[in-house]
């Protein structure tokens, strides 16, 4: 097991409530409106050349996988306050950009 599988995601509280947001609407309604799609389209016969019904299917696992991804990101995620303004200490929460070698890393 590596160590970056257990640590937690730093998040503000606006971020968290965000990305809550959207795993709700994901979960609820978009779980019902991919339902529908899919069954739309089975409708319309022939699953082996069915395209709509291959789309539908195809955005059903990315948004399973979206809801998985944020299952465990809200899950192991450490909620705080937004970062100070820059103060040049490095802190939870903030964007950093950095040099090395020349190159910019963010």
């Amino acid at each position: 097991m590596t160590e970056t599988a257990n640590q937690a995601s730093f998040l503000t509280q606006g971020a968290f409530d965000r990305l809550k947001a959207e795993l709700d609407e994901l979960s609820g309604p978009g779980r019902t409106e991919i339902a529908k799609k899919i069954e739309a389209a089975r409708e319309e016969g022939d699953l082996k050349e069915n395209g709509g019904y291959h789309a539908a299917k195809e955005e059903q696992g990315k948004m399973e996988a979206r809801i998985r991804q944020l299952t465990q990101l809200l899950q192991s995620a450490t909620v705080g306050d937004t970062p100070p303004p820059d103060d040049g200490v490095v802190e939870p929460g903030m964007v950093v950009t950095v040099e090395i070698f020349g190159e910019e890393e963010t």
